[in-house]
């Protein structure tokens, strides 16, 4: 299994599960589109620390979530399944994160 320095930031819990089941890394979860101050400064320290790879889904909301993180936390790394990808059933790869 590939592991990853960086800390991968997901929307929700079932994305740390698939995370899990590709590569080994630590992750923040935003929990959707609410995303705390308080998760914002744990990405920043984050990226401080390790860097962040930003890994939401490819949706509307996942690209405004993507949009918010790179704008309040620059230099974060952004990894991303295309919409076929993410619909697929069985193996899946993560652009971006070397699995």
């Amino acid at each position: 299994m590939t592991c990853i320095r960086e800390i991968i930031v997901v929307e929700g819990k079932s994305d740390v599960s698939a995370v899990r089941r590709a590569v080994d890394a630590e992750m923040i979860i935003t929990s959707g589109f609410g995303i705390t101050e308080e998760t914002f400064q744990l990405i920043a320290a984050a990226r401080r620390q390790k860097g962040v790879v930003i890994f939401t889904d490819p949706d509307h909301a996942g690209d405004q979530i993507r949009r918010r993180i790179n704008s309040r936390v620059p230099g974060c790394k952004n990894a991303f399944l295309t919409r076929d990808e993410a619909n697929k059933k069985g193996k899946k790869t993560l652009s971006g994160l070397g699995a």
